[in-house]
C-alpha cells in the first residue's frame, strides 16, 4: 500500500478536484447516531504474556455524532464524511474451571473516522445507483487498564492510525418530491485488516432546503496495532439507528 507521504496527497486532490460550485447541488447532514458498540481485541501471543486479549472488552451503546457533505454537478460528485466517538466501559473476564481467576478491564477508547472520495452516478441524477472510491482515515487512542483478581494491575495504552481505499454502491430511489429511500454499502483496504461499512435510510424533505433522513448504519473496523510490543487486532463494530437533519442548497 502507497506510504502516507503518497496517501496525503491523493486525499488533498480528490477534496480539491476543481467544480463548478455554481451549477452544483450541495448537501449538509449532522446525524445523531445511538449504536450499540463492542471492541474485541486477540493477542498473536499465544503465551498471553504482555498482552490483553477478550472479546466484548467495551460493550455498550453510546450516542455518536456524524456528519456528511456532498457536492454534485451532473454524473461526478464529491462526498465527506465524519464520525468521532469517545467510549469508556467496565467488564469481566473470568477463567475456565478448574481456575477461579477473574479479569476486570476498565477500557476507553476515542475514535476518529474521516472519509474523503468521489461518486459517479451514471443518470446524472440523484435517484439511481452511485458508484463509490475515496479514501478512509482512521484514527483510534485505546487504553486498557488490567485488574487481576490476584496481583497487581497493568495499564496498556497505544494511538493506531491507519488509512484505507474504499470501493462501494448506493442506490436511490425517489417516492414523489418528498420522499427518498437510500441503500449503501462499501468496504475499504489497506492499512486495516478491513472495514466494512452498510447503511439503510428514509429521507424526508420538510420544507424549502430542509429534510430528515432516518436510518441504520452497521460498521465494523478492524485494525492491527501492538501493546508492549505485542502485536494485538482490535475489532470495533457500530450497530444502531441515526436522525440526521439534512440542508440541501
Amino acid at each position: 500500500f502507497p506510504p502516507m507521504n503518497v496517501r496525503l496527497p491523493v486525499m488533498l486532490a480528490i477534496a480539491s478536484t476543481p467544480f463548478n460550485a455554481d451549477a452544483a447541488d450541495w448537501l449538509i447532514a449532522p446525524y445523531g447516531w445511538l449504536p450499540a458498540i463492542s471492541v474485541d481485541q486477540s493477542s498473536e501471543n499465544s503465551g498471553g504474556g504482555g498482552g490483553v486479549s477478550g472479546s466484548d472488552l467495551l460493550d455498550k451503546t453510546e450516542s455518536v455524532f456524524m456528519l456528511r457533505f456532498e457536492a454534485a454537478r451532473n454524473h461526478w460528485g464529491l462526498t465527506a464524511d465524519y464520525i468521532t466517538l469517545d467510549l469508556a466501559d467496565q467488564s469481566t473476564l473470568s477463567a475456565r474451571p478448574p481456575l477461579n481467576l477473574a479479569l476486570d478491564i476498565e477500557g476507553e477508547l476515542d475514535l476518529d473516522v474521516i472519509e474523503i472520495g468521489g461518486f459517479y452516478r451514471p443518470s446524472g441524477e440523484v435517484a439511481g445507483v452511485n458508484y463509490l472510491l475515496g479514501l478512509r482515515q482512521i484514527g483510534a487512542d485505546k487504553r486498557i487498564v488490567a485488574i487481576p483478581s490476584i496481583g497487581s494491575a497493568q495499564v496498556f495504552e497505544n494511538d493506531a492510525s491507519v488509512t484505507d481505499v474504499f470501493l462501494g454502491a448506493r442506490y436511490v430511489h425517489r417516492a414523489g418530491n418528498r420522499w427518498d429511500f437510500t441503500l449503501r454499502g462499501d468496504y475499504s483496504f489497506g492499512d486495516s485488516e478491513g472495514t466494512l461499512n452498510l447503511l439503510a435510510s428514509v429521507g424526508l424533505r420538510v420544507a424549502g432546503p430542509f429534510g430528515l433522513q432516518l436510518g441504520y448504519r452497521h460498521a465494523v473496523i478492524e485494525y492491527e496495532d501492538s501493546i508492549d510490543g505485542v502485536p494485538e487486532t482490535t475489532e470495533v463494530s457500530l450497530s444502531g439507528g441515526f436522525l440526521g437533519f439534512v440542508f440541501r442548497f
